[in-house]
């Protein structure tokens, strides 16, 4: 193969790559891990409003583990472009929620515990199995307020 041809692919795969979202390997849940968010819940996907830089993603709340909020329904905020990890629910899936923020608006991403309870393939499905083990055991209210 040519220089120039070896020096082009290089070119489109270090392109392609530095724009990747690139989250670390969070491990199995644990307390400190869920000290960290503000709202931890199950939920269905509403509506999703895909805008140019932000997405609001409008969630049923179905269970609450740890958090605070004043209705059943929460506004879910995440970036509208894979490069930046951000979410890519759709409407009527089920989703396990790690999010930050207050009352009924939030914000998560890829690199949160946060996982699609619907699409997710075997590997995910046996971490949402011990997530959901260990948020049952360890949840702060199980109220909406």
């Amino acid at each position: 193969m040519q220089l120039k041809s070896i020096w082009t692919i290089l070119f489109f795969i270090s392109f392609t790559t530095g724009y990747a979202c690139t989250c670390i390997n969070l491990g199995k849940i644990d307390q400190e891990q869920f000290n960290e968010y503000d709202l931890i819940a199950t939920g269905k996907i509403l509506a999703v409003d895909f805008g140019e830089h932000t997405q609001k993603i409008e969630v049923g709340i179905h269970e609450v583990f740890k958090g605070k909020i004043s209705k059943m329904t929460i506004v879910l905020s995440s970036s509208s472009q894979s490069g930046m990890c951000g979410i890519f629910p759709k409407v009527g899936e089920k989703w396990l929620l790690y999010a930050n923020g207050s009352h009924a608006k939030f914000s998560t991403s890829l690199c949160t515990r946060t996982k699609n309870m619907t699409r997710a393939n075997s590997r995910e499905k046996k971490i949402i199995r011990e997530d959901l083990i260990f948020l049952k055991k360890n949840t702060t209210r199980n109220k909406i307020h």
